[in-house]
């Protein structure tokens, strides 16, 4: 939690008002339990690095399909 930290250090050397942690969205978690339920994200971020994967590259096929689809539906319109 390296956003944590970085807020707590600004706190501290008064560079920004104290304030809990907890109105900044944080929680009191064991930091063991964070870990463990990362460690799935973690696998899946590597997995997907792995295969080339890009970030809306699914969506962005799934789009130029149905636009494909929207294309040939107005074209069989007009023929008709």
């Amino acid at each position: 939690m390296e956003s944590k930290s970085y807020l707590e250090c600004r706190m501290a050397k008064e560079l920004m008002a104290k304030q809990p942690l907890g109105e900044l969205g944080f929680t009191e978690e064991d930091p063991k339990s964070e870990t463990n339920s990362n460690r799935g994200n973690k696998k899946e971020e590597e997995e997907n690095e792995r295969n080339g994967f890009v970030a809306g590259a699914r969506r962005a096929r799934q789009q130029q399909k149905e636009f494909a689809e929207a294309a040939r539906r107005r074209r069989r319109e007009g023929r008709d």
